[in-house]
């Protein structure tokens, strides 16, 4: 929570914990393993558990030597200020910056220094002293726990209601200049007398209007806080523009909805409109007089995309389009967005577009 790194307050812990073992009365061997067992603590922010595992295993090792071995090991002083001295530390460490960690990860190592304490039946005062020591120290690690998750909480907050303001004022000024394009796209292409002009300024209009589409999808990424491909509180793109330019140039459209909608990611989204679109685009291209159908179905975790047209007039009137995506592009765009396409004939003169996708 505070870095993996030692600090200076890490050095100042540790030689207060071996500023308190000399008070505890042990002598020789017994000081060093005691002294020893204050020097992890420099590494308590990066393996907070091991250290208080170190220092349990300190507490629990003294007294257990003590019982083998009486006449080496004697029992701390009577009136020593804390025993371990390294105790609270660890407890806060483990407290603190294994806050992330299961609960009784966090706990067991705490519980083992606190029965290594109870272990001294002999020296109450001094294993009063020691508890209540280590259960102040575990209550304020607690409570830095709680308030530096709610600082972090904080911290997304702010930066989610910035993200927001961003978006908005990105929409808001793309999408006015954008819209005017548009427009005036759309007045060059009713007034151009040239048909190849009138070709250039609907294709203006047609990018414009994806691109109005794009950013509206994106925008609504950003307001949800999530990326590309891991949103899944969005619906599915609007194709009811696409079935309305399909009739206006000369492909009349039924679209059907079967199954109630799922939401899917961002990139799930504008890959199924995008295969709409060019479905319905080569149908007006190579089919032009031709019925197609649409059919958006969700079942559970997928939503399926068919575009079915049935066999063109050949003297129908063809509309002027553009270059298109050829059904290589489209199947990578649309493995590429975790899906499957298939392209067939279904043998009546017709043609069936069939696109897949997770809606996890």
């Amino acid at each position: 929570m505070d870095g993996a790194r030692a600090r200076p307050i890490d050095a100042v812990a540790v030689l207060v914990a071996a500023g308190l073992t000399p008070p505890t009365g042990y002598t020789g061997a017994t000081l060093v393993i005691v002294s020893a067992g204050a020097l992890p603590l420099l590494w308590m922010r990066r393996a907070p558990l091991a250290v208080a595992w170190i220092c349990a295993g300190v507490a629990l090792a003294v007294p257990v030597l003590g019982l083998v071995a009486p006449s080496v090991i004697a029992p701390p002083a009577a009136d020593a200020l804390l025993w371990p001295p390294a105790a609270p530390f660890a407890a806060y460490g483990a407290m603190v910056f294994a806050a992330e960690r299961r609960p009784l990860h966090r706990w067991m190592p705490v519980i083992a220094i606190a029965f290594a304490v109870l272990t001294l039946p002999d020296r109450l005062p001094l294993a009063g002293r020691s508890g209540a020591v280590i259960a102040i120290a575990v209550t304020y690690g607690l409570y830095v726990a709680v308030r530096e998750r709610l600082r972090a909480e904080l911290a997304e907050r702010s930066e989610r209601i910035e993200r927001e303001r961003l978006a908005g004022e990105l929409h808001d000024v793309v999408t006015h200049r954008v819209s005017r394009i548009v427009l005036q796209a759309g007045v060059l292409a009713l007034s151009a007398g040239d048909d190849r002009a009138r070709a250039a300024a609907e294709d203006i209009r047609a990018i414009g209007c994806d691109t109005l589409d794009e950013l509206r999808h994106m925008v609504a990424l950003l307001r949800r806080g999530t990326g590309e491909g891991f949103d899944l509180g969005l619906p599915m793109p609007d194709l009811r523009p696409l079935v309305i330019d399909s009739a206006r140039d000369g492909v009349p459209v039924e679209l059907v909805v079967d199954g109630p909608p799922a939401p899917v990611s961002g990139m799930v989204g504008r890959t199924a409109y995008v295969v709409v679109e060019a479905a319905l685009a080569n149908v007006r291209k190579h089919a032009p007089g031709a019925e197609a159908r649409v059919l958006v179905r969700y079942a559970p975790g997928t939503v399926r995309i068919v575009v079915r047209n049935t066999g063109g007039s050949p003297d129908a009137w063809v509309p002027a389009t553009g270059p298109g995506m050829s059904l290589a592009e489209l199947r990578t765009r649309v493995e590429l967005a975790g899906g499957t396409l298939v392209c067939r004939s279904p043998g009546d003169g017709g043609f069936r577009v069939e696109a897949t996708f997770p809606t996890g």
